[in-house]
């Protein structure tokens, strides 16, 4: 009984640890389908990893990969 309820702590331990991952890395994938360019690509990465923390630097990045 034990060993199932730790299996399960684990596995909502790495899902949570991959929607998080995907949540961080969202505004580098979207610039990448849109194409933008090479130096619109190093900016939003800069601002998405930098100022994640401030949920700020995260919108403005997502803002500049998805805007034309």
């Amino acid at each position: 009984m034990n060993i199932t309820f730790d299996f399960l702590l684990v596995i909502k331990y790495i899902a949570s640890i991959a929607i998080v991952l995907a949540i961080i890395l969202a505004p580098a994938w979207l610039a990448r389908q849109n194409g933008r360019g090479k130096n619109d690509m190093i900016l939003v990465r800069l601002g998405s990893w930098l100022f994640l923390w401030t949920g700020i630097g995260w919108l403005w990045a997502l803002f500049w990969s998805s805007k034309k």
